[in-house]
């Protein structure tokens, strides 16, 4: 086929995939705002999210000959999602035990009678992948707990609750972020990034991106209304601006060497939702943990 009528049959096909990905993401925009605004729809959406990009995650180990337990992965990430939802509620360390305890029953599994030929490795991935999911996305629900006062901001008309405000600014962050770095990245990137894991991105694409999210994290300080500098705002978004590739190129690295391309196909035009929430896995606990000192100094 001559590269005239290969491009003619490639527009179709390119052109239903663009109308996929806009579909998906105009019904989960509003899904994610109304799983932001009320707390307990935060805790039941992250666990929702645990729990499918967990098993998505042992899938793609499967995949590669690998045999991590889905039951005793789903325990562990949940449990710590549900130690975060629970920390208002106690000055326990519920963290700590869901990690201590996660320890001991993903190892005490392997003590069931099988061939433990791979016990060990099992056990490490197991445990590994639950906490890889569970706590870095518990992060969410601890963001969304977050109950300082917002000042007067332009969109305090819309009644945003404190607590969302946060979710909107990672979300916001991390998704401007990542399309900034994408289309300066197809315009002018040059030299690449992470050539094996990753080939299309360039370090052109990286400064776009980090500009970018640099600059939503000072624009959001008006705009929501929060109550932290524009200094702390912009050392958040650097931070964030580092994290979301991090995190991005780290499920590359998992997919990659399992000779996956992507982790299920749940989102039309988006692939699984591990693909959707690699670079939100890093990003989440940089700006909460960024939210908090940046509340203490501002």
């Amino acid at each position: 086929m001559d590269g005239a009528n290969a491009a003619s049959a490639d527009s179709p096909s390119r052109a239903n995939s663009l109308t996929r990905r806009l579909a998906s993401v105009a019904i989960l925009i509003p899904a994610l705002v109304a799983a932001g605004w009320w707390t307990v729809a935060t805790i039941a959406a992250v666990s929702v999210c645990a729990a499918l990009a967990i098993s998505e995650l042992f899938a793609i180990l499967r995949q590669g000959g690998l045999t991590p337990r889905l039951g005793p992965g789903l325990t562990v990430g949940l449990a710590l999602c549900a130690a975060a939802a629970l920390r208002p509620f106690t000055s326990l360390d519920l963290t700590g035990l869901a990690l201590a305890c996660g320890v001991s029953l993903t190892l005490g599994y392997e003590l069931l009678p099988r061939d433990r030929s791979a016990s060990l490795q099992s056990w490490a991935l197991t445990f590994t992948g639950g906490v890889y999911i569970g706590w870095l996305l518990s992060a969410f629900i601890l963001l969304r707990q977050i109950d300082t006062p917002m000042r007067a901001g332009l969109l305090a008309p819309l009644g945003i609750p404190p607590g969302a405000a946060w979710l909107f600014l990672v979300l916001a962050i991390t998704w401007i972020q990542d399309s900034a770095a994408y289309f300066v990245g197809r315009a002018c990137g040059r030299h690449l990034m992470a050539p094996i894991l990753s080939p299309k991105k360039t370090w052109e694409g990286f400064v776009g991106g980090m500009v970018a999210s640099i600059l939503t994290a000072l624009v959001a300080v008006p705009l929501l209304g929060l109550p932290i500098s524009l200094l702390a705002a912009g050392l958040i978004g650097a931070a964030a601006g580092i994290a979301g590739p991090i995190g991005d190129l780290g499920e590359s690295l998992v997919k990659r060497q399992m000779g996956v391309k992507d982790s299920g196909n749940l989102i039309p035009g988006h692939g699984g939702i591990l693909d959707r929430m690699d670079s939100l896995l890093f990003t989440g606990p940089v700006v909460y943990y960024g939210v908090l000192l940046g509340l203490v100094f501002s």
